[in-house]
C-alpha cells in the first residue's frame, strides 16, 4: 500500500548552508530502505530541495547525523556537498555540542552525588562526568559498558525534580556513540523512562529529547540552536 506523505517540517533555523528542523519522537531521521514510510529527510527534501543532493547517500537528504527513532529534538541537515562533508568532520573530531533532556524514575536509594565508582567524577556541585566506556551488548540491539569499549564522556547535571517521582536531567554527550545517553543513564541507575531496552519504566514514548546543538566551534556562522523541549512532567 502507498505511504503516507512525510509529515511537515517544523523549521527551527535557516542559515546560509544548514537547516536546522524538529524531529517527533518515533519517526526516523532517514529511510533506511527505500521501501520504508517517509522519514524526516523527506520532508525537508521536499521543502529544500537543495539538501537531497548535499550527502553521499542520496537517502539521507543532507543529514549530517541521526536520532534514534524514539528520541525527538534538533536534527541539521546540510544544504550543500561542502557543507555537509565539514559538519561530519566537525562530529568525527568532537567539536559539535550536543545538549540533551531526559526524563528518569529516581530510586529511593538514589541521591547526588552518587557514590564514587570507576568512570564517574563529580565535577562541580552540580555536575557529573561519566566516561565509561561502550561497546557492543549481549544482543545485536543493545549497547554495553564494558572495559573495553569505546572512549566515551557524557557531563550529567544534577537532576530537577518534576512530577513525583520522576526527575529531568540534563545531559551534554561530547563524543557521539550509539544510544549512548541511554546507556550511561542506565549504568548510573537512572534509565530513561520509556527506554525498556534498558531498564527504563514503560511509557507512552522515550523521554529523550535533543534540546540544543551548536556547530559553531567548527563552522563559522553557525549558532546554538534549540529545540523547544517537549512535557516531561
Amino acid at each position: 500500500p502507498p505511504h503516507p506523505p512525510p509529515p511537515p517540517l517544523a523549521l527551527l533555523a535557516r542559515t546560509d548552508r544548514f537547516l536546522y528542523v524538529h524531529k517527533p519522537a518515533a519517526l526516523h531521521t532517514h529511510r533506511l530502505r527505500p521501501d520504508d514510510p517517509p522519514a524526516l529527510a523527506d520532508a525537508v527534501a521536499l521543502s529544500h530541495p537543495e539538501c537531497a543532493a548535499a550527502s553521499p547517500d542520496p537517502r539521507e537528504g543532507g543529514a549530517v547525523h541521526r536520532l534514534d527513532a524514539g528520541t525527538s529534538g534538533v536534527v541539521a541537515f546540510a544544504r550543500d556537498p561542502a557543507a555537509h562533508a565539514a559538519a561530519r568532520a566537525a562530529f568525527a573530531a568532537g567539536q559539535v555540542r550536543k545538549l540533551y533532556l531526559a526524563a528518569v524514575i529516581l530510586p529511593d536509594d538514589w541521591s547526588w552525588p552518587p557514590a564514587p565508582r570507576p568512570w564517574l567524577r563529580l565535577v562541580d556541585p552540580d555536575h557529573l562526568e561519566l566516561t565509561a566506556p561502550l561497546g557492543p551488548g549481549p544482543r545485536a540491539a543493545l549497547v554495553a559498558v564494558r572495559p573495553d569499549g569505546q572512549p566515551s564522556r557524557t557531563t550529567l547535571s544534577r537532576p530537577i525534580p518534576l512530577a513525583s517521582p520522576s526527575v529531568r536531567c540534563a545531559l551534554e554527550l561530547h563524543t557521539g556513540r550509539r544510544h549512548q545517553a541511554r546507556v550511561h543513564l542506565a549504568w548510573l541507575g537512572l534509565p530513561i523512562l520509556g527506554d525498556t531496552l534498558y531498564g527504563g519504566a514503560p511509557a507512552h514514548r522515550l523521554h529523550l529529547h535533543a534540546v540544543g546543538l551548536d556547530l559553531s566551534a567548527a563552522i563559522p556562522g553557525e549558532a546554538l540552536v534549540l529545540a523547544p523541549p517537549p512535557d516531561f512532567a
